[in-house]
C-alpha cells in the first residue's frame, strides 16, 4: 500500500513539474508555500528562492497593487475564482505577460486556508495580438485616407456574391452606408445602370472562371438621382476551383477624368465657332454613311453650301461680325434639318449637309428651302442688320461612286455651278 502511494505520489509530481503552465499554491498571507518547476523557470528563480517569496512581488509594479486586492478579494470570498491577464516581472528584471487563473481554497470546515493559481505564458500572443491590431488601425487608416473605395468580394460559382469588406469612402462614393451594401447585395446592382449591368456581370464570371485579374469601368446612379463613372480592379485571393474566390481591389471615381474626356473628344471633333461637326469627324461619319450605302443602297443626299460674298462681309464689318453671321447659318440651318442629318463647317464660310435615306430631289428640295431661308431674314449683330444669302449644290449617292471624296467633289461641282449662274441659288449634278 506504502508502496502504491508513493509510485501515485511520484506520478502527480512528475505530472506537475511537467506541466506548461507554472502552479503555485499561497498561503492566507499571500506568500507561496508551494511551486511546480515550471512556475520557477517562467521567473528565472530556482525552487528553494520562490517559495516563502510573496506572489504580489512577481507582478510588474504599475500593477502589483490591482494584484494584491484582487488576491484578498477571492480569499476573503472563499468562492468563485480569477481569471486575468497581467504584466509580470521575472527576477532579471525583464517583463512578460501571464494569464492568471486561480480560486480560494477551502477546508472540510468551509475556511478558506490559501489560494491555488496557475499563470500561463501568454507574452508572444500579446504582441502578436498588438502588432494585428497596430497593423489593422494603419490599415484603417489608410483605408480611410485613400481617395477610393476598397473591398473585399466574394463570388461563387452558381453567381451568388457579396461584399465582405468596404471602406469609409463607400459612403461617400455610393450615397449607401458600407454596412447597407455588405447586407444586402441587391442594393448593389441596384445601383448599376441599367445599360451596364449585364455586361458587368458577364465580365466577373468570366474572371472568375479564369482567376484572372478583374477590370471594368461601369456608371452607377446614386439615390440623389447622380450619374457616376467607377473604375473597378481586384485580383482572386482565395480560389477554390470551380466554386468561389475571394477578391480584393479598389472602385475609383473617374467621372471628372470621363467628364475631361468627352470634353476633349467635343473639342477635337465639334468645330469651336459653330458646334458643327468640324471637317474632320463629318468626314468620318460620311465615311460611314457612304459603307451603309454600299451593304443596303440606302439613298442619301449630299448638299456643299457657301455664303456668298463673304469676305466682302469680313472686310466691311470685321471679323466679329463675320463669325456672328456664321453663327447665325449655323444655327438657322439647323432648325431646317432632321436629328438624323449630318450638318458640318468645312472650312471657312463652306459647310455640308448629308441627309441620310434622303435621293437627290429630297435634297435639292431641302436647298431651296434653305436658299429662301436664309435670303428671306437677316442677320442681327452689335446692332448691325446683315443681309446675305448662299448658294448650294446638291448630289446623291451613286452606285459607282469609290468614296466618299467622289461624292463630295460632285457636290462641290455643283456650288460652283450655283455661283456662276448668279448665287443664291440651288444646282444639283
Amino acid at each position: 500500500m506504502k508502496k502504491r502511494i508513493a509510485d501515485d505520489t511520484s506520478l502527480l509530481q512528475a505530472i506537475y513539474d511537467s506541466s506548461s503552465v507554472g502552479i503555485f499554491l499561497l498561503d492566507m498571507s499571500g506568500r507561496i508555500v508551494h511551486a511546480n518547476r515550471r512556475m520557477a523557470d517562467l521567473f528565472h528563480y530556482t525552487l528553494d528562492e520562490l517559495v516563502g517569496s510573496e506572489y504580489v512581488s512577481l507582478i510588474h509594479p504599475q500593477e502589483r497593487e490591482a494584484g494584491r486586492q484582487n488576491m484578498l478579494n477571492t480569499m476573503a470570498r472563499g468562492v468563485g475564482h480569477v481569471d486575468v491577464e497581467r504584466l509580470y516581472r521575472r527576477r532579471d528584471g525583464s517583463e512578460f505577460w501571464g494569464n492568471l487563473t486561480g480560486k480560494a481554497l477551502v477546508d472540510a470546515n468551509g475556511r478558506t486556508t490559501g489560494l491555488v493559481g496557475n499563470i500561463a505564458d501568454i507574452d508572444q500572443r500579446k504582441r502578436t495580438e498588438w502588432e494585428l491590431a497596430a497593423s489593422q488601425e494603419r490599415f484603417e487608416r489608410l483605408a480611410r485616407t485613400v481617395p477610393c473605395v476598397l473591398y473585399d468580394y466574394i463570388l461563387h460559382g452558381d453567381g451568388d456574391s457579396r461584399f465582405l469588406y468596404l471602406n469609409s469612402r463607400c459612403e461617400e462614393i455610393f450615397e449607401v452606408p458600407a454596412e447597407v451594401l455588405m447586407a444586402n447585395m441587391e442594393c448593389f446592382w441596384q445601383l448599376v445602370h441599367p445599360e451596364d449591368l449585364p455586361r458587368l456581370r458577364q465580365e466577373e464570371q468570366a474572371a472568375n472562371r479564369s482567376a484572372s485579374q478583374f477590370s471594368s469601368e461601369i456608371r452607377i446612379l446614386t439615390p440623389s438621382g447622380r450619374q457616376k463613372w467607377l473604375r473597378l480592379s481586384s485580383r482572386p485571393n482565395v480560389i477554390e476551383p470551380g466554386q468561389s474566390a475571394v477578391w480584393s481591389g479598389f472602385m475609383l471615381d473617374i467621372t471628372q477624368a470621363k467628364q475631361l474626356e468627352d470634353e476633349l473628344r467635343q473639342l477635337a471633333t465639334t468645330d469651336a465657332l459653330t458646334g458643327l461637326c468640324n471637317r474632320q469627324s463629318f468626314l468620318r461619319l460620311a465615311d460611314q454613311e457612304m459603307a451603309r450605302f454600299n451593304r443596303a443602297g440606302n439613298p442619301a443626299s449630299v448638299l456643299m453650301l457657301d455664303l456668298d460674298y463673304f469676305k466682302h462681309i469680313n472686310d466691311t464689318y470685321g471679323h466679329g461680325v463675320g463669325d456672328a453671321v456664321l453663327r447665325d447659318f449655323s444655327r438657322r440651318t439647323g432648325i431646317l434639318l432632321r436629328q438624323v442629318d449630318l450638318f458640318g463647317r468645312i472650312g471657312g464660310e463652306e459647310f455640308c449637309i448629308l441627309s441620310p435615306d434622303t435621293d437627290q430631289d429630297g435634297g435639292l428640295a431641302l436647298g431651296q428651302r434653305l436658299c429662301q431661308t436664309i435670303a428671306g431674314q437677316p442677320a442681327h449683330c452689335n446692332g448691325l442688320t446683315i443681309a446675305y444669302t448662299v448658294s448650294i449644290g446638291v448630289t446623291g449617292f451613286r452606285a459607282g461612286d469609290p468614296n466618299f471624296d467622289a461624292v463630295l467633289a460632285r457636290a462641290d461641282s455643283a456650288l460652283y455651278q450655283a455661283k456662276r449662274h448668279g448665287r443664291n441659288q440651288v444646282a444639283q449634278m
